[in-house]
């Protein structure tokens, strides 16, 4: 998620950021991305909702993914999580599998991140 080249994010990639980084949206950029990735609302219906028009939800919408890429570009927190818990998995699988070698190499990784 780093350069300023054009990222398209997943799903699962802004629901991770917001747990991350939503405490420091607005709370109204907050409410209205929670409305559309966690409840799983349209634009359409979030306008509604709030009594607001589609465009300005979808351009608070777009706001919020800019200010979450930024945080996680500058700080990448989510990155490091991702990091830890793929180490983590290939550990217990390499322990799982009686692979000493590879549960250390991963345990050093995680060592080295701390």
């Amino acid at each position: 998620m780093r350069g300023s080249e054009l990222i398209i994010l997943s799903h699962n990639d802004i629901c991770l950021l917001l747990d991350f980084y939503g405490q420091l949206l607005t709370a109204r950029t907050r409410e209205l991305m929670d409305m559309h990735f966690s409840e799983d609302m349209s634009l359409s219906e979030i306008a509604e909702n709030l009594s607001i028009t589609r465009q300005a939800v979808h351009d608070r919408i777009q706001q919020g993914e800019h200010n979450l890429m930024d945080l996680e570009n500058r700080l990448g927190l989510a990155q490091r999580y991702k990091f830890q818990k793929k180490c983590i998995n290939e550990a217990i699988l390499a322990l799982e599998n009686g692979q000493v070698d590879q549960v250390k190499d991963q345990l050093l990784k995680l060592d080295g991140l701390l």
